[in-house]
């Protein structure tokens, strides 16, 4: 791979870390959906007060910057492949992994959390999955919508018949971002009327899709026309400022505006203040944390070395076995007599290690390369 674009590579691994934490905080208190709790979510305190903005923040931004990081590298890949041989290639890494996690991992860790007191892994199996009464994509959601893209993707390159157009697309402007982000929030807004954040077919969350679509139309326009080396500075100092005045002042301000802290949540969708207030607030957070990362990794973090290779090497297999270890390590600490906050800070840090280390593990299977 090109040396310029090394910082991607660690862009990856570190939302893939950020994922592990992100899911870690909504077992220790953070509004939002995971395999199991281990605190009482009734009664609004500071930590899950804490923690609900720590992952409202990272829901802005990071699983959009996931889809954009994967569509940088779809058009030089299919060009240099072909449509089959491109679609061959992404089933192969996407889907694979997906039905593994489906059947296998996705079950094994809702049963090992919720069910293993109640009945038999077999019976679990007969009940839930072989009846296909529930679903398990879990966050290999991401993988399923990628094929999603990856088929609208190659169906687009064929009706244009590959005449692309030539024409040079600079980097927005701050106008330009701004109207972006406006539409994206009136969009977002209008969607979770019908879809509210966390719901959707197939556990796809329509609510977030929409900045989905953009930045993985955006990735594959970035790489076509080298906007990562065109990103003003100017302009990434003033979306950081956007980013960091958004997620401290403005965020707990409509917090307390809007009854949040009172208890009163609907931020999840309807037409109601709070979800449009959250709407809004969150696609300019997003470019602004997209755009400050990725001019920040370019500028300090576009180097590899021996760990940093073997980190990123490992990212992947580590976001499809990341759910089974978080569960183990909170039933482990399960009991024990310490603050949410700091077991969330403890439970983070040895799930992050232990996920590596069994994935580089995974990885030296025969064939286990050819997919992970």
């Amino acid at each position: 791979m090109n040396r310029r674009l090394f910082f991607l590579d660690n862009i990856r691994t570190f939302l893939t870390i950020l994922l592990i934490i992100f899911h870690t905080a909504i077992t220790y208190g953070a509004s939002g959906s995971w395999y199991l709790d281990d605190v009482d979510k009734s009664e609004i305190n500071a930590t899950i007060v804490l923690l609900t903005i720590f992952t409202g923040v990272c829901q802005s931004f990071f699983m959009g910057l996931f889809f954009f990081i994967s569509s940088y590298f779809f058009s030089p890949s299919y060009e240099k492949k072909g449509a089959f041989r491109f679609l061959r290639g992404r089933l192969v890494r996407l889907g694979i992994p997906l039905l593994i996690y489906y059947f296998v991992i996705g079950p094994m860790t809702v049963w090992f959390a919720k069910f293993r007191d109640q009945q038999t892994l077999v019976q679990f199996y007969k009940d839930n999955v072989w009846s296909f009464r529930w679903t398990f994509f879990g966050p290999t959601w991401f993988l399923e919508a990628s094929i999603y893209f990856t088929l609208l993707y190659i169906l687009f390159r064929l009706l244009s018949k590959d005449r692309l157009p030539k024409k040079s697309i600079v980097f927005p402007n701050g106008k330009t971002l701004v109207v972006v982000a406006i539409a994206l929030g009136l969009i977002a807004f209008a969607v979770r009327l019908v879809y509210l954040t966390g719901t959707g077919p197939l556990e796809l969350q329509l609510g977030y899709f929409p900045s989905y679509i953009l930045l993985f139309i955006a990735g594959i326009i970035a790489q076509r026309q080298g906007w990562l080396e065109q990103i003003p500075g100017k302009l990434q100092r003033i979306w950081q400022w956007v980013a960091m005045i958004g997620v401290v002042p403005v965020l707990p301000l409509g917090l307390i505006l809007t009854g949040a802290l009172d208890g009163d949540v609907h931020f999840g969708g309807g037409f109601n203040s709070q979800a449009l207030f959250y709407a809004m607030w969150e696609p300019f957070i997003c470019l602004g944390i997209i755009i400050s990362l990725l001019t920040y990794f370019q500028r300090r973090f576009n180097t590899r070395n021996v760990f940093s290779k073997w980190l990123s090497d490992n990212a992947y297999t580590v976001y499809l076995i990341h759910p089974p270890v978080v569960v183990g390590w909170t039933i482990a600490f399960h009991g024990v007599g310490l603050p949410a906050i700091v077991k969330w800070v403890i439970v983070s840090a040895l799930s992050v290690a232990v996920c590596f280390i069994v994935a580089s593990a995974i990885r030296m299977l025969p064939y286990a390369k050819r997919v992970l």
